[in-house]
């Protein structure tokens, strides 16, 4: 599938395969140092070949991963993945997007993507563990659905996020807000 950012970027999304791995070390090579540690919560400087075929050999059903990709599928722009839980209806999510597209939508853009996919899976929970100053993904998370907050380990926030039964695409959820907000300017102007 081929959804806009809201800038008006086009990107692909779609499920990764095995033969990305070389995109895979393509997007990683473009995380600076503070993106790596939020993704993986320690200092990483390379993926090994085990990692490699971790990220990329996924089943699609209880491992999902879901790539997105700009300039005719040759840049890598981001990732987002779950992997379900021993407690089948629930899934660890993680989400890496590029310095340089930080703050353009594709996270959200992937996330809305992935819980699609993991409800069609059954999945009716996300857990997440990030830093406990990492904003974004929080608020990110937030906006997703009803999130619960666990500050038991120092310095790391554990969500776990109720699924939406159904999330707006984000261009619908733009022209949502537009009208709604164009409403209530008309209604405070009369």
């Amino acid at each position: 599938m081929t959804p806009t950012l809201p800038n008006g970027t086009a990107v692909e999304v779609r499920p990764i395969e095995p033969a990305d791995k070389q995109l895979l070390l393509d997007a990683f090579e473009r995380l600076g140092e503070e993106s790596r540690y939020r993704r993986f919560l320690h200092p990483v400087k390379r993926l090994t070949e085990k990692e490699l075929a971790y990220f990329t050999e996924v089943d699609h059903h209880d491992h999902e991963a879901l790539v997105a990709v700009g300039k005719h599928g040759t840049e890598p722009i981001g990732v987002a993945r779950y992997v379900r839980l021993a407690e089948l209806e629930v899934a660890e999510v993680a989400i890496a997007v590029v310095d340089h597209w930080h703050g353009h939508g594709v996270g959200t853009l992937l996330l809305h993507e992935l819980v699609e996919r993991a409800r069609g899976e059954g999945i009716r929970h996300f857990q997440a563990t990030c830093l406990a100053d990492n904003a974004e993904v929080i608020d990110l998370l937030h906006r997703l659905g009803t999130a619960r907050e666990d500050h038991s380990e120092p310095g790391l926030v554990e969500l776990t996020i109720d699924l939406p039964e159904k999330v707006l695409p984000a261009g619908e959820l733009r022209a949502a807000l537009r009208a709604a907000a164009s409403r209530k300017l008309e209604a405070v102007r009369r």
